[in-house]
């Protein structure tokens, strides 16, 4: 398979920071996802064939170790009702990859700015910050698909629109959006070809915060909200007045998948790779996305992306 990755994707927690809902994330009775320090998480059964391929210096201490934002991002990873337990699609997923490849896991909340340098250093050995996959990013890691990559519509419940997928569709529309973000480059981009063909461009709307986006959204006060998938179920999960009308890959007009990260050429992500295809033959990696209402993210294979020989892709 050729595979070119984007010059610069940027599907990272700053993105997804824009539309936070403004429901307290403490507040469990707001949702039916569980939110409790008690997870009941899905767990997976080591392979010991794989166990005995981790790279000494990764088996020796037992543990493998994570990081993930420690800046609250549902539902990627955030704190549960006592305020201290990490829960979340990429906690979940992390402790699937660490029972099949027969360690503990190791929680390392830090920045979005701190994950590449510990990487590289080998202070962690895996980050979790629903990165996406550039040319720039496999200059220094390794990258094992996790997940899709999608931005969602949100309307107003009992709003006039039931489907917003298309560059027509947005014409004429008043749609929110945070600025600067990959959400509003694929925005300005359909605006670009609608304008192109004579055809009236979405007006975008800018709100100080997440909050205020959310509101005008659900008021009606403009015709959507454009977000990060994820973002969307979960505050889809906490209120009533919001719903997704439509889906778009993230990385549009080509497709970007998220990946969990490791430090280049230390033979870790094809390990990694491996553990998810057995997991999702399992079905185990489906329920864990389940849990989450990220059913639409699932992949159908896991694949190692990398400039080392043992990829699954090859780059021009």
């Amino acid at each position: 398979m050729r595979w070119q990755p984007l010059a610069a994707v940027a599907i990272a927690a700053v993105a997804a920071a824009g539309c936070e809902d403004p429901q307290p994330l403490n507040d469990a009775a707001y949702t039916d996802l569980n939110l409790s320090p008690e997870q009941n998480r899905v767990r997976a059964e080591e392979n010991p064939e794989l166990a005995a391929r981790v790279p000494e210096e990764i088996a020796e201490d037992g543990e493998l170790t994570v990081a993930h934002n420690v800046q609250p991002g549902p539902p990627f990873a955030m704190v549960a009702t006592d305020n201290s337990t990490p829960i979340g699609v990429e906690v979940d997923q992390a402790q699937l990859v660490a029972d099949k490849l027969g360690l503990e896991l190791d929680l390392q909340a830090m920045s979005w700015d701190s994950w590449p340098l510990k990487l590289e250093t080998g202070d962690i050995e895996v980050a979790h910050f629903n990165i996406g996959i550039n040319r720039e990013r496999l200059e220094r890691f390794d990258f094992s698909t996790c997940r899709g990559a999608y931005m969602a519509f949100s309307t107003a419940t009992d709003g006039p629109h039931d489907s917003i997928e298309t560059i027509d569709d947005v014409s004429g529309l008043r749609i929110s959006v945070s600025a600067g973000t990959n959400q509003e480059r694929i925005l300005l981009d359909w605006n670009e070809q609608l304008e192109a063909e004579g055809k009236e461009p979405a007006e975008l709307a800018y709100y100080a915060n997440g909050e205020d986006m959310v509101l005008a959204a659900a008021a009606g006060r403009v015709d959507a909200l454009f977000g990060p998938h994820p973002t969307a179920t979960y505050r889809e999960s906490m209120r009533d007045d919001l719903k997704i009308v439509g889906v778009v890959n993230a990385g549009w007009p080509d497709e970007t998948l998220v990946a969990s990260t490791t430090k280049r050429g230390d033979g870790l992500a094809p390990l990694i790779t491996q553990a998810y295809n057995e997991l999702i033959d399992e079905g185990l990696y489906q329920e864990a996305l389940a849990r989450w209402n990220l059913e639409e993210e699932a992949l159908p294979e896991s694949e190692t992306h990398s400039l080392e020989p043992y990829t699954d892709v090859e780059y021009d």
